[in-house]
């Protein structure tokens, strides 16, 4: 059983390395949500839950990095998408934490939302807009 099922070319943002990160992270939530409907224990859960976070966190940290070097133009605004991503995540986490040692469903859904729309609908646009500047490159060149 899965929450999330990888698609390659669905969720292709035009850049490899951040598709290979994406994947990384869905398998975290993918390994989250199958120990969880297994009745794993808080121990495990909370290990799971925290390895999650750390890999997003160093994902973000890496896209931003990744798009300040390519100077792109909604930088700012995907920075605070970010920032509110890991709050929401942080606020998660912590009603977690706080009970009894199991997920709800709604955590369940936004995970997937969240992975869904932010790759499809904005990580595709930096690809999309550095995809449009590599041709205009080109042009200049040829």
């Amino acid at each position: 059983m899965t929450l999330f099922a990888w698609d390659a070319k669905k969720y292709d943002v035009l850049v490899e390395e951040m598709n290979d990160q994406h994947h990384h992270i869905v398998d975290a939530m993918n390994a989250l949500y199958d120990r969880s409907h297994a009745g794993a224990g808080k121990v495990e859960l909370t290990r799971l839950l925290q390895h999650l976070e750390t890999i997003t966190v160093r994902h973000f940290r890496e896209e931003e990095a990744m798009l300040t070097r390519q100077h792109y133009p909604q930088l700012e605004i995907h920075k605070g998408i970010h920032a509110r991503l890991l709050k929401e995540l942080a606020a998660h986490k912590q009603a977690f934490l706080d009970g009894p040692g199991t997920f709800t469903k709604e955590f369940f859904d936004y995970l997937e939302l969240w992975l869904r729309s932010h790759i499809m609908h904005i990580d595709r646009k930096y690809g999309e807009h550095f995809a449009q500047e590599a041709r205009k490159e080109h042009r200049k060149a040829g």
